[in-house]
């Protein structure tokens, strides 16, 4: 700080004193941006657009497209039929409600099972939510 000043300030008290403030108040801003982006990059997890090949051919990767599928709604209003035809069969089933695994994410310093909750009523989805359990 106290160099870069140099170009500006000619008076070296002045300058000192500049620069100590100015490290005052720099340090806790860049400790805190580090430490921001290193939980970013901890807890990053990335998502996309539901891709029906994609969900099929990668059993273990189908959260990456979870917020996807509940975001936009894709999956409402349409019947048990429907709903194998464009997902699959459900790891788990009642008549009523259906369960799809999503596979295992990391979750910062644990890890994150996903799932996929379909609520049926008068046999169409009227509910899609996502099951995250951290462990």
């Amino acid at each position: 700080m106290k160099w870069i000043l140099k170009k500006y300030i000619k008076d070296s008290k002045s300058r000192t004193r500049i620069s100590i403030i100015g490290a005052i108040f720099l340090a806790p801003v860049s400790y805190l941006i580090l430490v921001i982006a290193f939980f970013s990059f901890l807890f990053y997890e990335p998502q996309y657009d539901f891709d029906e090949q994609k969900w099929f051919a990668d059993k273990n990767g189908r959260f990456e497209m979870r917020d996807d599928i509940v975001e936009s709604e894709i999956l409402k209003n349409k019947n048990k039929t429907q709903i194998v035809k464009l997902i699959g069969k459900p790891d788990t089933k009642t008549s009523d409600v259906w369960t799809y695994d999503l596979g295992m994410s990391g979750a910062g310093f644990g890890w994150q099972f996903n799932s996929l909750k379909l609520t049926f009523k008068n046999g169409k989805v009227s509910e899609v939510n996502k099951i995250e359990i951290v462990d």
